[in-house]
């Protein structure tokens, strides 16, 4: 336990979150080895405390990626349905075979922090975007373009915050970012994309924006 422990350990950030205030600790859950990890599990005695510091580790990293990119939440919903199951029996076989497909989901989480490298993009917001604005049966030229958009209106909206001091705050900033996105989707989207769909998608990508950058100056 104790070296399991320690490869946990290893990862986490303290984090001064002002004067007087109790630092906080974070984990840096994408450099924990997960490999050593299961190494570790296969030879640990108490094996449902290991799982369930794998839990949390996953919850804290799924709560990360979902504040990032909503349309994660299949990841989320995957979580509960192994975690219910668990916690529906709790024999040792139910926490050798949970522990596994918590392992598998850490895999796959690791793999879709990366799929805006794989979809061409520089960031994961704006992946974050283009998931908002992407719907089914788009040409390969349809996609391109709605790639371009989400780098474009990224750009754009981060640009119009900065202008703006708190620009939550009244109610002709918070017009300007909702025309600004308007603009650039009735501008960029492709003809695929008729007037009920953009007025849907601008309405998506203000909330996003709303709650991603409610804090920024």
């Amino acid at each position: 336990m104790v070296q399991i422990n320690g490869i946990v350990n290893e990862y986490i950030l303290i984090e001064n979150q002002g004067t007087g205030l109790v630092p906080s600790r974070q984990f840096d859950i994408i450099r924990i080895d997960f490999a050593l990890l299961r190494r570790e599990f296969a030879r640990a005695k108490k094996k449902n405390l290991v799982m369930k510091d794998l839990e949390n580790l996953i919850a804290m990293r799924l709560e990360q990626m979902i504040a990032v990119n909503p349309g994660r939440i299949n990841y989320y919903e995957r979580y509960q349905e192994i975690i219910n199951q668990y916690n529906a029996e709790q024999d040792r076989a139910t926490i050798e075979k949970t522990f596994m497909e918590l392992m598998d989901l850490a895999s796959n989480l690791d793999r879709e922090q990366q799929r805006y490298v794989r979809e061409g993009f520089s960031s994961d917001e704006e992946l974050s975007l283009y998931d908002l604005l992407f719907q089914d049966n788009l040409s390969r030229q349809d996609i391109k373009k709605l790639k371009e958009v989400a780098i474009d209106l990224l750009a754009k909206i981060k640009a119009k915050i900065a202008e703006f001091d708190h620009w939550t705050d009244k109610q002709e900033t918070k017009a300007a970012v909702d025309n600004l996105i308007r603009d650039v989707l009735w501008e960029g989207l492709p003809e695929s994309y008729d007037e009920i769909r953009i007025s849907e998608y601008r309405r998506r990508i203000y909330e996003y924006v709303y709650l991603q950058y409610k804090e920024a100056a």
